[in-house]
């Protein structure tokens, strides 16, 4: 072993102990939020104090009752209010977990039931498979409740032994984890961004397992990938009640049908092997599943921010940090273009999600520009220019525009646009000249062309044949109203 090799082997080997006795923080600069299925007291009891114990102190719980007889109100006497834990109630008309992931505010979050035991190290080693592929959108540990290749039961005497065992599988495989076509158990990480896509779980499946099944395939369909962790081992506890056994078998012999008519496949005996539908048929996209009376509020924008002045490297940090930070509206994938002839920066601090596209020259940055759009799939583009003090709820009332009207791009026109009547047949040849930085479109359309009419100022240009219908809002302020 060259001595490059031993030295990367120990230095591994250092950070695997220290992430295993929860010396690192989470890879997740706002955390991680965790929704608890509760079902059962003497589960539960020792499921939530883990998950506090063993997860780190970047982690928020919601808690879920299941059934309307669970003693919601004391299990929740156990805990104080200086714990991260919110209990959520029982509620006739709503499947909880969809509820509770309406309430999901990180990047990442955890779906998983009360039987379910953590150990240290667990939930670090889940999010890092994210990281090693950006398109890994849903992991889940090796456990029981797991079918197929994932499904792993192991007998322990006390926690201790559990932990230890653990501890020895993130030592042996730590980093390690594959791809597989579906996951079907008790504990699943996945990210808000895919909530934000497919929505929540389909109940006309009944049985959990073909929910979160059918959950994964959607996924897919957009393009996600699924991971298996080869490290992470979670344990659960097991019913030895009869009736919750027989009330488990007769939910999965009516969702096999479903679940069998909904993937076109053919009714049969039911195991693991029948649940991945042939890969053409992945193609033809399943409907969103709405999360309950919290609707899926928002839908996923991306922000175009592009600097056109001279700023220097501490001034551009500072603009970029505010585009971030004064607006209202959440759910933004953003996109950084930055000039290295105008700023030499090699680094900004931006989100790991986000993309930062560094050109140079005013060609490339035009391409970029141009291209950037293409770069997610979201229901609304729109550019922003960090020499512009955006209102805070500028990116909402775009949003209410485009999602509440019938146009296709909506221009915002400022006060001052609008005191100096600016006209926007402009362009030539009856072309529409438009201020790029105030341009929002709908996914999916190209609205125009971009071009750089002056020398600080980009501006989209339509041609005139574009069949696009054209809104515009004033200045947002709580007086103005967006009017197609």
């Amino acid at each position: 072993m060259s001595h490059e090799s031993l030295n990367m082997e120990r230095l591994a080997g250092r950070y695997g102990f220290l992430e295993r006795v929860g010396l690192l923080p989470l890879p997740s600069e706002d955390g991680i939020s965790i929704v608890v299925e509760l079902s059962r007291m003497e589960c539960a009891r020792v499921c939530l104090p883990l998950l506090l114990r063993h997860s780190g102190v970047a982690v928020r719980i919601i808690a879920v009752s299941m059934t309307p007889d669970f003693p919601m109100e004391v299990l929740a006497r156990q805990f104080s209010p200086e714990e991260p834990v919110l209990f959520l109630p029982y509620e006739k008309e709503e499947y909880m977990p969809n509820l509770a992931l309406a309430h999901i505010e990180t990047t990442f979050a955890v779906l998983l039931e009360d039987s379910i035991m953590v150990s240290p190290g667990w939930l670090s080693e889940l999010m890092w498979a994210s990281f090693d592929d950006a398109s890994v959108r849903v992991i889940a540990p090796r456990s029981s409740t797991e079918r197929g290749e994932g499904k792993k039961r192991l007998h322990f005497g006390t926690h201790h032994e559990l932990a230890e065992h653990v501890s020895y599988s993130l030592g042996r495989y730590q980093g390690e984890w594959r791809e597989v076509e579906v996951l079907t158990g008790s504990c699943l990480l996945f990210t808000k961004e895919l909530i934000q896509r497919i929505g929540g779980f389909d109940t006309s499946l009944q049985a959990r397992h073909l929910m979160i099944a059918d959950w994964c395939l959607r996924a897919r369909q957009i393009g996600a990938k699924l991971a298996l962790s080869e490290a992470v081992y979670v344990h659960a506890i097991q019913s030895l009640d009869r009736y919750l056994r027989t009330k488990d078998e007769s939910k999965q012999t009516n969702g096999w049908q479903t679940y069998y008519k909904k993937w076109a496949l053919e009714s049969g005996i039911e195991n693991e092997g029948l649940l991945v539908p042939p890969t053409e048929f992945l193609k033809f996209p399943q409907p969103v599943i709405p999360l309950g009376r919290i609707p899926l509020a928002s839908p996923l924008v991306t922000a175009i921010v592009y600097c056109d002045e001279a700023w220097d490297c501490d001034e551009l940090k500072e603009q970029w940090i505010a585009a971030r930070e004064q607006q209202s509206y959440k759910y933004i994938r953003w996109i950084w273009i930055r000039d290295t002839l105008l700023d030499a920066a090699p680094e900004f601090p931006v989100s790991e999600h986000d993309v930062v596209i560094t050109v140079h020259g005013e060609d490339g940055w035009l391409r970029a520009l141009k291209n950037a759009s293409a770069l997610y799939e979201s229901d609304i583009i729109l550019y922003l220019s960090t020499s512009i003090q955006y209102e805070k709820h500028y990116i909402e009332r775009v949003v209410k525009a485009i999602t509440q009207g019938s146009a296709d791009l909506i221009v915002s026109l400022s006060t001052e646009m609008e005191e100096a009547g600016v006209h926007l047949l402009a362009g030539g040849d009856s072309a529409l000249t438009l201020p790029l930085e105030r341009i929002a479109y709908k996914g999916g359309i190209v609205p125009g062309m971009i071009s750089n009419r002056k020398l600080t100022s980009r501006q989209l240009l339509l041609h005139p044949n574009a069949s696009l219908v054209i809104g515009y809002i004033g200045d947002l302020s709580d007086s103005k109203e967006a009017h197609p």
